[in-house]
């Protein structure tokens, strides 16, 4: 019998192919996945996000993932890696 409790790695799967669907697909920052691990920044080196294109990526974590993120926390995100950002996210109570 299947339990309506999403294990956390099917929970945190969907939330990078969130993050880098919409990085890739909607907002164009990146070309592909080529070289992209949990280990890669959400800044320079990585995902390359500007701090106008993480508040995006965060309002559009919230709204998709019914989390919520402070202004005051949208800064230090800039800090993480991919793997850590989706920690993050799931730590805030995402929902599926």
């Amino acid at each position: 019998m299947e339990t309506s409790i999403m294990s956390t790695s099917v929970l945190e799967d969907e939330i990078r192919e969130f993050v880098l669907g919409t990085v890739i697909d909607e907002m164009n920052i990146l070309m592909s996945r080529d070289g992209i691990t949990d280990e890669s920044p959400v800044t320079v080196g990585g995902l390359d996000l500007d701090s106008l294109s993480l508040i995006e990526l965060t309002l559009r974590l919230e709204s998709r993932f019914g989390v919520e993120i402070p202004d005051t926390d949208i800064e230090p995100l800039a800090s993480l890696t991919l793997g850590s950002l989706v920690a993050e996210i799931v730590r805030r109570g995402a929902k599926a």
